[in-house]
């Protein structure tokens, strides 16, 4: 046999000797490996790749002569695969049940799933998910859905108003298509082809749900492949607006993510959100993005107990102590301020009301993880209450008041993060000068650690007036996102010159991270000062989008209602209280007429300004609301004094976008 294969060997040589020859070599990138071309091996992505447009797949790990005798199970990065298989990143042609099915895929792939993380590099994300949409027939369906759920959202942009009639064309340049043929096509018609997108979502999603149901119930998934799965159903329900099913998403993630680094040995050098403790089985990216999750859920929707948030408000305190100054690269900069934003939120939550009314007794901080990732329902007894507004309770502030215990605590937070700024601020203003993807990721730490200063700062207040010390964090996070929207914009601007609308795009204006609109509705809520916050206002309501749960139609919605509320209340307490402000010529300015003071330069005269102009008895607080994103519509609430009676009331209000 030997001697056979020998022969069979010289024979195919000779056949094939005017063919070159070149020493196999397995250190290029994933892309050229499968194409079968020369790879330049630039990292961290090929040249060739980016030259000629292509999707740079990254690079194996490396191994030395001595590991490659270990066995190849010692570090699986992805599902084992059949050897016809392994080749293989992206589902093929006969992988789906239609072209239909591709092409809906194809706009996952190569539109939707980049545009999701828009604010920091994606390229973890775009090797994980594509890897599990092979290897996953439940994740294949998945990514289908959001595929066709984006094609409902491109076409629903030329759709008409309901309530109106009036018809609504957005951005008709982005639409697949030429424009001559689009305003050739009727309202009707688009509206059948964004039902039919529609429909095609659900039934995918569906099948999803129920081949999911039957591998977990079999045990064909390991918690790897379950939180991918989360993450994806985590996505499909935030852009079709089920919020609440999406929170129950991050929940169940969590769960998994905690008993994980929980059984995991050294699991403090490991804290949640920050890296793997066993990065053969996880990434570290996996784990990251559900920390991340985390601070989402605490920022509105978090139902955990204050007995969870005082035993994981130390979680990463060693890590943090050893960060190096300085900090090197966006990524380090970006993990340790998740890290201590995520000690930030936990002592938030030690300390003040619980969002939730118990309905059942136990102790038991985390869900149970196995078909609980399947969207079953909600909390009814569940508050979604902005974190900023969960105020120490009354029967409570004395004692967490005078706790030298939690000043300590709030002291060493702050600390921690002037130590952050300290090591990251030559790396983000280098980066900010870029005008580039850095730039954004950079500005978006920026407004970051802004809010987190915000919320450690703000944590013991008992009264709205002491906001007005905040007014440094809330102009430049205004400032950071107006830089954060221009760039963007050029962006787009240089993408559409260069494709001359050879290509169409799909942009769904949503984020699996949040970035601007929490940052912006607290400048509404809390920052007093007149153009800053209509400021803040008019970048949410002109640059529409999504980030996680918040949605900033319904958060430009609640933000402008508080402040008209706080504006005409000052305005009805001057006319009231000076008989001068009485006259015709005065009583024809607006509330936000007479509150816009752009002439106020100093902090020490803005100080003044909002003091004087809103005192306490005209400030809003409690604001909150029950919004539903299907519907378009949100209940609002809050509290404010009645000049009259001097006695707080609760105001009530709905907003529809």
């Amino acid at each position: 046999m030997a001697l056979l294969s020998k022969q069979t060997t010289s024979n195919k040589i000779l056949t094939d000797s005017n063919r070159v020859r070149h020493p196999k070599v397995k250190t290029g990138c994933i892309t050229c490996r499968i194409r079968r071309v020369k790879c330049d091996e630039t990292k961290p992505k090929c040249m060739r790749c980016c030259k000629y447009g292509t999707e740079c797949g990254g690079y194996l790990p490396s191994r030395s002569k001595q590991s490659v005798k270990v066995s190849t199970q010692n570090r699986i990065l992805i599902p084992k695969l059949h050897s016809a298989e392994r080749h293989l990143l992206l589902p093929t042609l006969n992988q789906f049940g239609s072209e239909t099915e591709k092409q809906y895929f194809n706009v996952f792939s190569n539109q939707i799933a980049a545009a999701i993380f828009p604010y920091f590099d994606c390229e973890s994300w775009m090797r994980i998910i594509r890897q599990a949409c092979f290897a996953h027939l439940s994740i294949r369906h998945a990514a289908i859905a959001i595929g066709a759920l984006g094609k409902t959202y491109e076409i629903a942009r030329l759709c008409k108003k309901v309530e109106t009639g009036e018809r609504v064309v957005m951005d008709i340049k982005r639409v697949s298509g030429s424009q001559i043929r689009l305003q050739s096509t009727s309202s009707d018609d688009l509206d059948k082809k964004a039902n039919a997108h529609h429909r095609q979502a659900l039934e995918h999603y569906d099948k999803a749900i129920r081949i999911m149901r039957h591998d977990i119930e079999n045990g064909n998934h390991d918690i790897r492949t379950s939180l991918i799965i989360c993450m994806i159903i985590n996505c499909f329900e935030h852009v079709h607006g089920n919020h609440k099913s999406a929170a129950i998403q991050a929940q169940t993630g969590l769960a998994m993510v905690h008993e994980f680094q929980s059984a995991a040995q050294r699991n403090r050098l490991h804290p949640q959100g920050y890296s793997s403790p066993c990065p053969d089985q996880i990434e570290d990216f996996l784990v990251q993005s559900f920390g991340r999750l985390e601070i989402q859920s605490m920022s509105v929707f978090d139902p955990r107990p204050q007995e969870v948030h005082i035993k994981l408000k130390n979680e990463g305190k060693e890590i943090i102590e050893k960060m190096p100054n300085p900090i090197q690269t966006i990524e380090q900069s970006r993990n340790y301020l998740e890290l201590i934003t995520r000690r930030v939120m936990h002592f938030n939550g030690s300390i003040h009301m619980p969002r939730v009314n118990p309905s059942v007794t136990g102790s038991m901080p985390y869900p149970s993880p196995v078909l609980n990732m399947l969207p079953l329902g909600g909390n009814r007894n569940h508050n979604p209450i902005p974190w900023i507004e969960l105020k120490i309770p009354l029967a409570n502030a004395q004692s967490i008041l005078s706790s030298e215990i939690l000043i300590q605590e709030k002291k060493e937070l702050v600390t921690e993060l002037d130590t952050w700024t300290q090591a990251s601020n030559n790396l983000l203003q280098s980066s900010i000068s870029t005008s580039s993807q850095d730039a954004i990721s950079a500005l978006t730490l920026g407004i970051t650690a802004s809010l987190t200063r915000i919320t450690i700062l703000s944590s013991l207040f008992l009264n709205e007036t002491a906001y007005d010390t905040l007014y440094p964090e809330f102009s430049q996070i205004v400032q950071f996102a107006d830089q954060i929207i221009t760039i963007q914009k050029e962006q787009q601007s240089r993408y559409w010159n260069m494709q001359r609308l050879n290509l169409s795009t799909i942009n769904m204006n949503f984020s699996f991270d949040l970035a601007l609109i929490p940052a912006l509705y607290i400048v509404m809520i809390k920052c007093r000062h007149g153009p800053t916050r209509h400021k803040a206002l008019n970048l949410l309501r002109e640059n529409p989008r999504r980030e996680g749960v918040w949605d900033s139609a319904a958060s430009s919605g609640l933000g402008a209602w508080v402040i008209d509320l706080e504006e005409d209340a000052a305005r009805d307490r001057l006319l009231s209280s000076t008989s001068s402000y009485s006259s015709p010529i005065y009583n024809t300015f607006s509330a936000s007429e007479m509150f816009h003071s752009e002439s106020l330069q100093s902090n020490d005269d803005i100080l003044t300004y909002m003091s004087s102009k809103f005192p306490e008895e005209v400030r809003v607080r409690g604001a909150q609301m029950r919004f539903d994103l299907l519907e378009r519509k949100a209940s609002l609430e809050c509290t404010q004094m009645d000049l009259k009676s001097k006695k707080f009331t609760r105001k009530k209000g709905v907003f529809s976008w």
